[in-house]
């Protein structure tokens, strides 16, 4: 059972998810505690499983990704041994940044990062289409970022 979190926690996790190097020092200043105690409640927050992990975030132009597409994908059968091959295919493809079992006509949805449209089309014809255990591929490739963020809402809280 998790606590309910005051005020100052709230504040500290938003300000992590704008700017998740911010040290003690900093938290404090804009959250208006001491560096002491915004350490004490950041490790809390950390070990109470608040804060999964720390990470940067980084531009896809500086890292020559150009094309950045959604696949819907379908399994041939939902048998755990086809789930199992599925999940290792995917978690080996580097250019898979997100995969998430759903609901309704598609099993699962993955998020995919390349270079260009040939190393997109290379992706589907020699990883995806000829994989055995999926039965139907559809991708949408992404034309304008109306919204990205990695910021959760903090309202249910």
């Amino acid at each position: 059972m998790t606590r309910k979190l005051d005020s100052f926690d709230r504040r500290i996790l938003a300000q992590l998810q704008t700017q998740g190097d911010l040290g003690p020092v900093e938290l404090a200043e804009i959250i208006h505690l001491s560096p002491s105690q915004c350490s004490r409640r950041l490790q809390r927050l950390k070990s109470e499983g608040y804060v999964a992990r720390i990470v940067a975030l980084l531009d896809e132009t500086h890292l020559n990704i150009g094309v950045m597409a959604y696949v819907l994908t379908t399994l041939k059968s939902h048998a755990p041994e086809q789930t199992q091959l599925f999940q290792a295919r995917i978690g080996a493809l580097s250019e898979v940044v997100e995969c998430h079992k759903m609901t309704g006509e598609a099993d699962y949805i993955l998020k995919v990062c390349t270079r260009n449209l040939e190393s997109f089309n290379t992706l589907l014809t020699d990883h995806l289409l000829v994989a055995p255990e999926i039965a139907t591929v559809r991708s949408s490739i992404v034309l304008d970022r109306i919204k990205s963020t990695s910021q959760l809402p903090l309202e249910f809280l």
